[in-house]
């Protein structure tokens, strides 16, 4: 089975969660994250929370690339990769930056 992207399962705070220019495009609408036949969505608060699908929380970061930051039993994590600050809703963008094996992940702005 294919690691999906962002792991983790609870709320770790930061200090200030930081919103950022280049996450306009996420903040506010539904993000699809897709790997093979398998797909979460996403959601990214104004307010630097996040929470998806599959029942995982946290916190989301940007400063050159997007970081999700989330509390697992292991401890804090935090998984960084490219964002697309051009993505408009409806469209999708493919990327590996995101994949620990190199697979495809297919992002989309799929709306509110």
């Amino acid at each position: 089975m294919k690691h999906l992207v962002l792991t983790g399962s609870l709320l770790l705070a930061l200090s200030s969660p930081v919103w950022a220019d280049g996450m306009d495009n996420a903040v506010g609408h539904t993000v699809r994250v897709t790997v093979g036949d398998q797909y979460f969505d996403a959601w990214f608060a104004e307010d630097g929370s996040y929470s998806d699908s599959r029942g995982i929380a946290g916190t989301w970061s940007h400063d050159g690339e997007l970081c999700i930051h989330v509390q697992t039993e292991q401890g804090p994590s935090s998984e960084c990769g490219p964002w697309n600050s051009d993505l408009a809703a409806g469209e999708s963008w493919s990327t590996t930056g995101w994949s620990p094996d190199g697979s495809s992940v297919t992002v989309e702005i799929i709306g509110h």
